[in-house]
């Protein structure tokens, strides 16, 4: 009969539990994944997705805590139930102990962990949330929902008992479990600390949320006119799409000048793609109006192999700017010492006035609208080091390389325009540096001795619609020229007083 019941234990333990997590997170995270479907439709301005993680998981937990408590009445009447609760902590010290020693087995590398076979045991007993975890790029929760899922049983079953500190050899071993984990849970929180020093969450994103600057979402981030618009369109209206940074800025355009009747939604004529995908959106003849940096060579390559002209109109100025971390002695740079350091000349901060460290540059995907300014306006002739990468998971479950976002290290540097870093993700943490003594300032901007100023460009196809043209225009008058300077862009031409 002992017997029996130690093998229902381990049973329950190292497999019930982890079966019973794989089925509440297919409920829980079903209703989480309904949530993430209907956000676009409820207008808020902060991602219900992200704002619901934490309650989604305390909702886990209780459920998993509630089946503990159920398992624990119906064998309320056995002797010694001490030791189911020793059992049930079991899987949790187990999966402790192996993260820890294998995180210092390979230097703080979580993704080799995940290639290791006691790693893949524990990913296929958790095999759901470790596949949702692993889509989102949770890689932590390798450790925390194994861990979390089976305190939450054992201490829903012990209930009151985990108040008594003595009483036999069983609450004994309890106790002695509990200081384990204990233990190996505060090596595993100190791991974390290491590994968020020597790889940091990206600290300067070219990413907004496009609901953000959406007219119906409330405490939308849209930029007012100043006074009644110059220019309404009633019909025909242009598609539009560009760059990231610029949608802050021509959106705000967007709902101020356009008028639609109510069985027409807005926001099929306003797209958000990115500078390639806008260009590719522009030849294809899927956008009438885009608002980017200036053309990659592959992008006027592949406009000239499609046949189509495009209509390139400047109508405000920005910095591409260089951006280091606070702390950073380097003030400044030369223009030479920039093209040093991106191809792999100058290796060390020391090199340039800095301190005795190695110089960690990142650098942004190929045809963005910041590689193509740091290859045209910067590197010109200067061959660029090959970039950063880091794995991902694309939506079927495959591994691909992208290009790594900055991460705000006391050696890094990086490129960026200047409203990315100033407007749209601003960070005490980062400071922007001078070249040639030449600091970002809009009056250094707006005058050109800044020497990496460039132009924001509006793009037609040639022969655009005459509403096409009517908001390029508008754009270049003083209305729109204010409005370019009231979103944090320095105008080209007179603005509105």
């Amino acid at each position: 009969m002992k017997m029996q019941r130690n093998l229902t234990s381990l049973m329950m333990a190292f497999i019930g539990v982890p079966l019973l997590v794989n089925i509440i997170t297919i409920i829980v995270g079903g209703a989480w994944a309904c949530i993430s479907v209907l956000e676009n439709s409820i207008p808020v301005a902060q991602s219900i997705e992200e704002a619901t993680i934490i309650p989604v998981a305390l909702l886990g937990a209780g459920l998993i805590f509630r089946c503990g408590r159920i398992w624990g009445k119906g064998n309320a009447s056995e002797v010694n139930p001490e030791w189911r609760d020793c059992y049930l902590l079991m899987p949790a010290l187990a999966v402790l102990m192996g993260w820890v020693i294998l995180m210092s087995l390979t230097d703080l590398n979580i993704r080799a962990i995940g290639r290791k076979p006691i790693a893949q045991v524990v990913q296929t007993l958790w095999l759901v949330p470790t596949v949702i975890s692993f889509f989102n790029g949770w890689v932590w929760a390798m450790l925390f929902i194994p861990v979390g899922s089976q305190l939450c049983f054992a201490l829903g079953y012990g209930g009151a008992r985990w108040g008594v500190l003595r009483g036999g050899a069983g609450y004994s071993c309890r106790n002695l479990l509990v200081i384990g984990l204990l233990f190996f849970g505060s090596c595993a929180v100190y791991q974390l600390h290491l590994y968020a020093v020597k790889y940091p969450a990206p600290e300067s994103s070219e990413y907004l949320y496009f609901r953000d600057y959406q007219a119906h979402t409330w405490g939308n981030k849209l930029t007012g006119l100043r006074d009644e618009p110059t220019l309404l369109l009633t019909q025909n209206w242009p598609r539009l799409d560009g760059a990231t940074a610029g949608l802050p800025l021509y959106a705000s355009a967007f709902y101020a000048l356009t008028r639609f009747p109510d069985d027409i939604c807005p926001e099929d004529y306003l797209e958000n793609q990115g500078t390639i995908e806008a260009y590719q959106n522009i030849l294809n003849g899927n956008a009438d109006l885009i608002f980017v940096a200036q053309p990659s060579t592959a992008q006027k390559q592949l406009a000239e192999a499609s046949g189509v002209k495009l209509v390139y109109t400047p109508f405000a100025r920005e910095a591409f700017v260089f951006i280091v971390n606070q702390n950073n002695p380097v003030s400044s740079l030369s223009d030479v010492q920039i093209r040093g350091i991106f191809s792999g000349k100058v290796t060390h901060w020391n090199e340039v006035g800095g301190e005795v460290i190695d110089i960690k540059p990142w650098q942004r995907p190929e045809n963005s609208g910041s590689q193509t300014a740091m290859l045209a306006k910067v590197m010109k002739e200067t061959k660029l080091m090959p970039a950063q990468t880091t794995s991902v998971a694309t939506a079927m479950g495959e591994m691909v390389n992208i290009v790594a976002e900055y991460r705000n290290t006391h050696n890094a540097i990086g490129y960026t325009f200047r409203y990315y870093a100033t407007q749209m993700h601003s960070n005490k943490e980062i400071k922007l540096l001078a070249i040639n003594d030449v600091a970002p300032t809009v009056e250094n901007i707006r005058n050109g001795s800044y020497p990496y100023t460039v132009d924001v460009y509006m793009v037609t196809r040639e022969h655009p619609t005459a509403e096409t043209q009517k908001l390029v225009d508008w754009f270049l008058s003083p209305q729109g020229q204010q409005l370019v300077q009231d979103v944090g862009y320095v105008p080209l031409y007179p603005a509105a007083k």
